[in-house]
């Protein structure tokens, strides 16, 4: 029997690992969680049941020196979490404690990453981690420890196997499908954001209220203390019901690519208005433009909220269609932790092994 160490760092983590956590734990497998104090992660981990060990928040600071602290903050608690538990794995999304910790203990970890400029946290994690499996869309090489899947990320919680939206969330809310926009604003942050220039917090709020003419606006914002312009369009779910409310959306427009790409994968337009860029918000507009816009400046943006406001797709038959062309990368993981170290040399040998046509071996 193993035993797994899981370190989360972002809401969307709980995600990526819940489904893939109730299925190795039928399994006879068991796992400690490791996760950032937030009031959203600690939130979502206890409403799916799963028992978590609360570390440090995120600092307040912004800065290089404040993350190389904060690291060495996540790192402890994971070694004590090791005493403890003993894991026989770890596991993570990008994240360098769980590296770090796992080549202290001398035990292998497996993490998976799909965030191209995060360059220090690939500097940090590259030497101490056993294999970091990256979607087919990301555009960055981490050399040989790295494996792709074909499969996007958010599939690992919204394939059809493991999601269908639940219509009676738009009803509790006073919403109708196709008949409201959801927008997405964030804080910038993160180690990563540092070099960001977002677009000017008067143009958010002018989008906000002139889409509100057309039609229903739900804002999800980050601050806790946002403008108070914004009230009108904020309306208060519990988060596990986010993915409900995006699938019923006509649109979204996302500072985050992490929603942009959720929408996406459950068929919703979108238009992703940050500076960074990101391989999945990048392969999605150049191979989905009618689907998929990116704009970095105000003219630009507005053209696409345009664009993407007239289409009618239908979301249905584009989640279908793309589930056809992709893997369900929770059986993917599941399947790769369990021949795990042999399934390392079977991708390595067998690149096909995890293309749509391979779908039967997971």
């Amino acid at each position: 029997m193993r035993k797994i160490l899981i370190d989360i760092n972002h809401p969307a983590h709980v995600h990526y690992f819940k489904n893939f956590i109730k299925i190795m734990e039928k399994k006879g497998y068991r796992f400690t969680v490791v996760n950032r104090d937030s009031e959203m992660i600690n939130r979502l981990l206890d409403f799916y049941n799963i028992e978590h060990i609360v570390r440090n928040p995120r600092p307040s600071k912004k800065g290089t020196v404040a993350s190389l602290l904060n690291l060495a903050k996540m790192i402890g608690y994971c070694i004590k979490a090791s005493l403890k538990f003993k894991p026989d794995i770890y596991l993570g999304f990008g994240s360098s404690a769980c590296a770090i910790t796992s080549f202290l203990f001398r035990k292998p970890c497996i993490l998976i990453d799909d965030t191209e400029h995060n360059a220090m946290n690939h500097k940090l994690y590259k030497p101490f981690c056993s294999v970091v499996l990256t979607p087919f869309y990301f555009k960055k090489d981490l050399g040989k420890k790295q494996l792709r899947f074909n499969a996007y990320v958010e599939q690992l919680y919204l394939h059809s196997r493991y999601f269908s939206p639940n219509s009676e969330v738009l009803s509790e809310l006073g919403l109708k499908p196709k008949e409201y926009a959801l927008i997405r604003y964030i804080t910038y942050d993160a180690h990563h954001d540092l070099a960001a220039q977002p677009l000017p917090e008067d143009y958010k709020k002018a989008v906000a209220i002139s889409l509100s003419n057309k039609l229903r606006i739900i804002l999800s914002h980050e601050s806790k203390n946002c403008d108070k312009d914004y009230l009108p369009f904020i309306s208060k779910f519990s988060p596990e019901k986010m993915h409900d409310v995006e699938a019923g959306a006509k649109f979204l427009i996302s500072e985050g690519a992490t929603m942009a790409s959720e929408a996406f994968v459950l068929g919703v337009p979108y238009v992703y208005i940050n500076p960074l860029r990101v391989g999945n918000v990048d392969y999605q507009n150049e191979n989905y433009p009618q689907r998929a816009q990116q704009g970095f400046t105000q003219d630009n943006v507005d053209s696409e909220i345009k664009l993407i406001a007239q289409s009618s797709i239908d979301s249905d038959a584009a989640r279908r269609d793309l589930e056809r062309h992709t893997i369900d990368p929770t059986a993917m993981l599941v399947w790769f932790v369990e021949k795990y170290p042999d399934s390392v040399q079977i991708m390595r040998e067998n690149p096909d092994i995890y293309t749509s046509e391979s779908l039967q071996i997971f």
